[in-house]
């Protein structure tokens, strides 16, 4: 029996003292810490005539979320005083301007922080002599002010001057056809460049462009050399960020999202601080029918990226919409319409219109969508389709999406979603047999987000159908299965 001054533990004691000391160490372990912020800007890179500045951007960033695991946007100038005030004063903003001199690379890069700036300090500038593009990379790697935590720079930079310019050429481009014009310097830059994962992303991403327009350009086995191009990429940098959100895209779009949510969900471990991530959660999670981990990882990538949130410019998010909060849907749509003011956007903002029952406004928008040279065309289409709706050419409009749907019978890559747009319309316009059979197609195609099958008033005549019941059990049971595996915790960092 121990004195009334004794310090002697029971040995029970001490084993539940290091059991607590051993949690409070691995809650310390597994908590990441905080990303650091950077902000690039809209920079001009010339490339004899040709401005290859989106391409550096975009290396830059990969650079930068992959060595150093940092947080990055991109906006297209300055943010103003009272966005600034609102970043973490230690972060990053970033631009540059250069020209190349033969195959040299000549770069100034700049860079500041909200500090500096509001105390009217001048921005950090590092310049060089015209090199070669490998020793002007590794000196900026060596200068920026970020800690690098790896160390896989020769898997993201080219060794070959020419190589390397032929890679911001290629990372420079936006759209699809160019992207599907582009295929075959992508194919032979990465043949030449094969550990250089940048360049295998490039590849991936101008394939999976092409499987919107026209795939027979592309070569046979398109879907199987597209998700080869992500896959080697993948394996060179595991969790490479934009290599995981263009891979996971595609699978979505496949009908593959289990697939797809585990690659982000592996990513998202590595590296918690890249916002594209989420968004490729969101996408596959709306498509399955998980809504509440959609609206959190959407929420989580608000607060990585700020006062400079932005819509994504790969696609319209109808999280929101799936959730039936069309205050907050509204709001993503006008926040992309700051970005693009496409056939997209306009067809939102009139199918908007037209679930709050506002008839003239949503035929204002379909006919702005429908105009000649509206980009993207099936959007364009699409607005068509819901323009003889509204009009009441009902005949007229069955006609134009019977041709829709045979032309995206043709491409190689389904997206369940879109399928499923194509069901309300012939819901809409009094085809419940051809709407039972598009909406049939989107479950087999990978779209089931049980809640909007159920609640979208445009597909009520379907939900008339004698096959109705089969197609909601069917969907009930494939999204409480993935609930099980990919619950709304699943992918907190």
């Amino acid at each position: 029996m121990s004195s009334p001054g004794s310090t002697s533990f029971h040995p029970r004691a001490w084993v539940l003292l290091a059991l607590v000391a051993l949690g409070t160490v691995a809650v310390v372990l597994q908590k990441p810490a905080p990303a650091d912020r950077v902000l690039i800007l809209a920079s001009s890179l010339d490339d004899q005539g040709k401005d290859v500045g989106p391409g550096m951007e975009t290396l830059l960033s990969d650079c930068l979320e992959v060595l150093a695991g940092a947080t990055v946007t991109h906006v297209a100038a300055l943010p103003p005083p009272a966005a600034l005030n609102q970043l973490p004063p230690e972060a990053h903003l970033l631009r540059f301007q250069g020209r190349r001199e033969e195959n040299r690379l000549a770069l100034i890069l700049e860079w500041t922080t909200p500090a500096r700036l509001r105390s009217g300090q001048p921005w950090i500038q590092e310049a060089g002599p015209g090199e070669s593009p490998w020793e002007v990379m590794d000196r900026v790697l060596r200068h920026w002010p970020l800690p690098l935590r790896h160390r896989l720079q020769d898997r993201l930079i080219p060794r070959a001057a020419p190589h390397f310019w032929l890679l911001l050429e290629g990372l420079s481009i936006r759209d699809d056809p160019t992207a599907t014009r582009h295929l075959a310097a992508s194919q032979q830059l990465a043949e030449s460049e094969p550990g250089c994962a940048t360049a295998w992303t490039a590849l991936g991403d101008h394939l999976y462009r092409s499987l919107w327009v026209k795939p027979e350009e592309a070569g046979i086995g398109l879907n199987s050399r597209t998700h080869r191009a992500f896959e080697k990429a993948h394996n060179l940098v595991p969790g490479y960020p934009r290599a995981t959100f263009l891979w996971s895209l595609m699978l979505t779009d496949t009908g593959n999202q289990s697939h797809a949510l585990k690659l982000l969900k592996d990513a998202i471990r590595l590296r918690p601080g890249t916002p594209d991530l989420y968004l490729g959660i969101a996408y596959a999670g709306r498509t399955s029918g998980l809504l509440e981990g959609a609206r959190r990882t959407l929420a989580r990538r608000s607060s990585l990226i700020g006062p400079t949130v932005s819509p994504s410019s790969w696609f319209i998010e109808t999280t929101y919409l799936y959730l039936g909060d069309q205050a907050a849907f509204g709001e993503e749509l006008a926040r992309a319409g700051m970005l693009h003011q496409d056939a997209s956007v306009l067809f939102y903002k009139g199918y908007l219109a037209l679930l709050q029952g506002n008839r003239p406004q949503a035929l204002e928008c379909m006919v702005a969508g429908s105009g000649p040279g509206m980009e993207p065309p099936p959007f364009r289409d699409l607005c068509r389709v819901y323009r003889a709706y509204l009009e009441g050419k009902l005949e007229q409009g069955l006609l134009q999406l019977r041709e829709i749907d045979q032309l995206r019978g043709k491409l190689r890559i389904p997206d369940g979603e879109w399928t499923f747009k194509e069901a309300e319309a012939y819901s809409l316009l009094g085809d419940r047999d051809l709407g039972m059979d598009c909406a049939t197609r989107a479950f087999v195609q990978g779209f089931s987000c049980a809640t909007w099958y159920e609640t979208s008033p445009f597909l009520e005549k379907v939900r008339e159908h004698p096959q109705w019941p089969m197609l909601r059990r069917n969907l009930r049971e494939r999204q409480a299965m993935l609930a099980g595996s990919f619950p709304p915790s699943a992918f907190s960092p």
